[in-house]
């Protein structure tokens, strides 16, 4: 089961990403990682995060949640 967490800070376009901690090539620096913790798969990741930022756009990183990834 993989562990989650969730970038603090929005994309320019005010998604907050959700990452898969220890794979993914382009990780949230460690002071903005939001801790999600273990999660069957992102799409349950990314409804935790939505819980965090409730109202505002959270979204799967096209690098190591690409299931999840929204344009």
């Amino acid at each position: 089961m993989p562990y989650y967490y969730v970038n603090s800070n929005a994309q320019p376009n005010g998604d907050h990403e959700v990452h898969e901690a220890d794979v993914c090539p382009t990780p949230a620096l460690p002071q903005n990682q939001v801790k999600l913790g273990w999660h069957l798969n992102c799409q349950s990741a990314v409804a935790a995060a939505r819980n965090i930022y409730p109202g505002k756009p959270t979204n799967g990183c096209k690098n190591c949640c690409p299931d999840c990834h929204t344009s």
